[in-house]
């Protein structure tokens, strides 16, 4: 059965198919094939650099040291200063929420007076801050 299988006769018998049909009608058919062939192709080849990122974690640099003689005051104090820090990115973000609200038509005034009655009703009570300290 292979003695009469030739790679040069199967050639030969694509191009008379061509010659015996109009240009058009099996042109755009095996263009078509070659395209589709050639895409999957690209994608096998695209695959093994498609999503080869591995998850490096970042170091962690402690910046800051304390002595061993700090006093209780002095923690506190850097404490607090972190709080004041924390506060500060809290309000920023509350007003943007606020503006955010008023741009949707939302009453905000209303919604956080009823957020700080829940919050009293809750029994929450706001801690006195230090009486030196500068946020």
């Amino acid at each position: 059965m292979l003695k009469d299988v030739s790679v040069t006769g199967g050639f030969g018998d694509l191009v008379a198919v061509f010659r015996q049909s109009e240009p058009g009608e099996r042109l755009l058919p095996a263009v078509m094939a070659i395209a589709c062939t050639s895409f999957i192709l690209f994608l096998f080849w695209l695959d093994p650099k498609v999503n080869t990122y591995t998850y490096v974690p970042q170091e962690v640099v402690y910046v800051e040291n304390w002595t061993h003689d700090r006093t209780d005051e002095e923690i506190l104090q850097d404490r607090w200063q972190v709080q004041c820090l924390k506060d500060k990115l809290a309000a920023k973000r509350r007003e943007s929420m606020k503006e955010l609200g008023r741009m949707s038509g939302m009453d905000v005034e209303a919604i956080e007076a009823d957020i700080e009655a829940e919050r009293l009703a809750r029994g929450e009570v706001e801690v006195d801050r230090p009486a030196g300290l500068q946020c």
